[in-house]
């Protein structure tokens, strides 16, 4: 008996949803999907990665349209205040060092 054909997020290939993997490219499908995709894994790759996270934000799967601008908003915000704490401590040496030129 042939089930609903359902899509591969990743490859488009028509799979079955008694799939959990795609048969072409072999990526998982709804519970499967890998942890990067998912939102802790999001949260990992935002302290880990920084602004590189948005790849894997974009490309996931398991996160809505919604989801994905929120996470966007939250890593350019998170990114604009660590380069600014980076400038902040950059400037305090500058200054520190009596305008060395490093």
């Amino acid at each position: 008996m042939e089930t609903t054909p359902y899509v591969c997020w990743a490859c488009g290939e028509r799979i079955s949803d008694e799939d959990n993997y795609c048969r072409k490219c072999g990526k998982g499908q709804g519970a499967f999907v890998d942890w990067y995709y998912r939102h802790w894994g999001i949260l990992v790759l935002i302290f880990c990665a920084g602004p590189f996270a948005l790849y894997f934000v974009w490309r996931s799967p398991a996160l809505s349209r919604n989801a994905k601008w929120i996470y966007t908003g939250l890593i350019s915000l998170f990114t604009w205040y660590m380069a600014n704490m980076f400038y902040g401590i950059w400037t305090f040496f500058q200054t520190a060092l009596g305008g060395m030129a490093l």
